[in-house]
């Protein structure tokens, strides 16, 4: 198999070549370890290796992918496969990408409870757990970002895994903020420019359905910008 593995920085970048042999049921992130064993400078990231951390997401045959999650030989093409750093992120090193974004976008989109806190426990229904359960299973790892064809027509998008997270906090009884102020917030940071591609739908390792998401919330706006759709939930 002919293993390309993208290098360098923003500075510079170049494609390093290795001739390999995968095993059958090996990983891709496994398959970077083995190379890296006697390579020793190759820079990319993991620390769970269980598909919760989200740190080893790589682009592999420009497909967005959790490298500890992705069987080499469901991605391998022509006997080749293409391991990059994720798109639409500021590369640190070869496969590092800045992850700063995310801390960033928490601040500014305001993802936090607000409200009094709980007397002892925050107790909630099953019922109404069940309204966000899925959303909660978001691991940060950036691929849907990466993906996002909004993005190329509004670089001010906040990516379709800040929206679940919008989701997250806006169907949370525990949550006390006013939540259409959290809808308008979302709208100021690009809620209606979603284009609808279902990329983020297709690559989310936890299968999350950010599209949902972003249409429950427009849904849900009592002061919608585009249209009324008839309905609120909360």
């Amino acid at each position: 198999m002919r293993l390309l593995i993208k290098r360098g920085n923003l500075d510079k970048t170049y494609f390093e070549e290795f001739l390999v042999d995968f095993k059958e049921d090996e990983t891709v992130l496994e398959l970077l370890d083995r190379i890296n064993r006697f390579k020793r400078d190759i820079a990319y990231r993991s620390f769970c290796r269980s598909s919760i951390c989200g740190t080893c997401a790589v682009k592999v045959n420009d497909r967005s992918v959790l490298a500890c999650k992705s069987k080499v030989r469901e991605l391998i093409q022509n006997n080749e496969l293409i391991i990059e750093p994720l798109d639409r992120s500021k590369v640190v090193r070869d496969l590092v990408i800045d992850h700063s974004y995310i801390e960033d976008s928490y601040k500014k989109n305001k993802l936090y409870f607000e409200g009094e806190e709980c007397e002892g426990e925050c107790l909630q229904t099953p019922d109404e757990l069940r309204k966000y359960d899925k959303q909660t299973d978001c691991i940060l790892c950036m691929a849907c970002y990466a993906e996002c064809e909004a993005l190329d027509y509004d670089k001010n998008f906040a990516g379709p895994f800040i929206f679940t997270k919008y989701f997250r906090f806006v169907f949370d009884s525990r949550d006390k903020s006013n939540k259409q102020q959290r809808v308008e917030l979302a709208k100021q940071n690009g809620l209606y420019n979603c284009i609808n591609c279902q990329k983020c739908v297709m690559v989310c390792p936890k299968t999350i359905a950010s599209a949902f998401d972003i249409k429950m919330l427009q849904n849900g706006d009592k002061n919608p910008s585009i249209q009324d759709f008839g309905s609120t939930f909360f």
